[in-house]
């Protein structure tokens, strides 16, 4: 995990991470000050709510249900489900192995970020 407060790690998963999990879906669920941990949920593009632990330890899945709203791939959620209590070490991982939607918007914002550095790139040898 990054050596910042767990407020600015739930601020900044919203806002680096919401092209590839429902926008607006990261809600503080919990903190506990003795542990030093937040619980947090989001909803995959799967439609699938998870409850997310994040510590000094990493990201932990914690629970995962259907979001209210929408159909949910049962496949999805039975590959969701094999992941409770497994700890990630990053929230980009956790999304990674969790979400082959995430994957897939992860994929297309590295190739569009790749495009711009090739403009500049030429824009430079010009």
């Amino acid at each position: 995990m990054r050596n910042i407060s767990l407020d600015e790690e739930v601020k900044a998963i919203s806002m680096e991470y919401d092209y590839g999990i429902v926008p607006g879906s990261v809600t503080l669920y919990t903190k506990d000050k003795t542990t030093s941990s937040i619980k947090l949920d989001l909803t995959l593009l799967e439609n699938i709510v998870i409850v997310v632990e994040v510590s000094d330890r990493g990201y932990k899945i914690d629970s995962a249900l259907p979001a209210t709203t929408g159909a949910v791939c049962p496949k999805a959620a039975q590959h969701v489900h094999s992941f409770l209590g497994h700890t990630f070490e990053t929230i980009e991982n956790l999304l990674m192995t969790l979400s082959p939607l995430f994957c897939q918007c992860f994929q297309q914002v590295l190739f569009n970020k790749l495009l711009v550095l090739q403009g500049q790139q030429w824009e430079s040898q010009e």
